[in-house]
């Protein structure tokens, strides 16, 4: 099967970016054809000088580039997109990036279209609008990552929807020691992550904990430059990182902590779980679908008093704390390795190139 798999941005930074490669590298493996499509970007991305990508260059020139990539805007020319798409049987839209000018090219090559959406509902731009519904409708097949998410478009009417979930992305854990007490956050350091809420929380730990340390690993929000830094050396910020960077962090860590409050899934505590940690996350629907409570992780409002005290739960239970590093590790070996992943995929490629064919059929 010919498959073209389109992210707007399609570097090594971010969940949906290295979704977007895990999903082309194992789809390759089970015998696909496969292009992986994104937009030239205006600045240097991690990964962008990797091969196996098609890089589109977008109206506007840098300047174009930097909007598009910051915005929700479609500024890729029509005429790239039914080029690249020419041949296809599945055209895959991750994320609603050109999603609307994607399903036209698809159509138009008579080839199905697959969306997953990533939808975060509640924030701006979340993907629930009017006209982002009437597209999943018309969707030859739509994934869901948790099934909290397809029930939540199977209410808007959408019919042909799927859950196929995702897999981590972590690179070999380092054999170094684990820390007793070091609480990790990997991620956009963003409110809604729970990464200012964490910072909150720290003081509130240190109270009853002042061995803790916390260290933030991520890509800072444009609004970070106006934040004054923690001064305490038990708080520990690093930017993006290397993939092996990123491994000894987690194989170093007691714990790991995002509390969002809008997710689709959230890839990192797979990783969390890969390295045999326990879990903070939100206290949200999807969340509490991917990370069973007292099991292989606490849920906690994005608020400070919350976190903290799930931090120190874990901190005082060890063993409790690791056991459920050790469940959510064989759960994540289990359900959601990237080649079981795939051909959960796969089966919706099939799905919706028969749906296709049906719609033909009747017109």
């Amino acid at each position: 099967m010919r498959v073209v798999v389109a992210k707007k941005l399609v570097s090594t930074v971010g969940g949906s970016e290295t979704f977007a490669r895990a999903l082309e590298r194992e789809l390759r493996a089970l015998g696909h054809d496969v292009t992986l499509v994104g937009m030239r970007p205006p600045w240097r991305r991690a990964g962008m000088d990797a091969g196996g990508l098609t890089l589109l260059d977008v109206r506007g020139g840098r300047l174009g580039a930097a909007v598009d990539a910051l915005l929700p805007t479609t500024l890729v020319r029509a005429d790239d997109l039914r080029r690249v798409v020419a041949g296809a049987d599945v055209v895959h839209s991750l994320a609603r990036e050109w999603a609307g000018e994607l399903a036209s090219a698809a159509r138009a090559a008579g080839a199905a279209f697959v969306e997953t959406p990533l939808v975060h509902p509640g924030q701006p731009f979340s993907g629930g609008g009017r006209a982002d519904l009437a597209r999943y409708r018309r969707d030859d097949a739509l994934i869901a990552l948790t099934e909290w998410e397809a029930a939540w478009y199977r209410a808007r009417g959408v019919a042909r929807v799927h859950v196929t979930g995702i897999g981590p992305n972590l690179a070999a854990l380092p054999d170094v020691p684990r820390e007793p007490a070091t609480v990790l956050f990997v991620g956009r350091k963003e409110r809604y992550k729970g990464y200012h809420a964490l910072r909150d929380a720290a003081p509130l730990v240190w109270r009853e904990r002042p061995d803790a340390r916390f260290v933030a690993i991520g890509q800072p929000a444009w609004s970070a430059r106006l934040a004054r830094p923690r001064a305490d050396p038990r708080w520990i910020e690093r930017g993006v990182v290397s993939e092996r960077e990123k491994a000894e962090a987690f194989a170093r860590a007691t714990i790991f902590a995002m509390p969002s409050e809008h997710e689709t899934f959230g890839h990192a505590y797979l990783e969390a779980w890969t390295a045999g940690l326990p879990v903070v996350a939100g206290d949200i629907p999807p969340l509490r679908e991917v990370v069973r409570e007292g099991v292989d992780g606490l849920h906690a409002r994005n608020e400070p008093r919350a976190i903290a005290d799930a931090v120190l739960a874990l901190l005082a239970d060890p063993d409790g704390a690791r056991r459920m590093g050790a469940a959510g590790r064989e759960r994540a070996r289990a359900e959601f390795s990237w080649p079981a992943v795939a051909r959960r995929t796969e089966a919706v490629y099939a799905a919706a190139v028969t749906s296709r064919d049906g719609l033909r059929a009747l017109r």
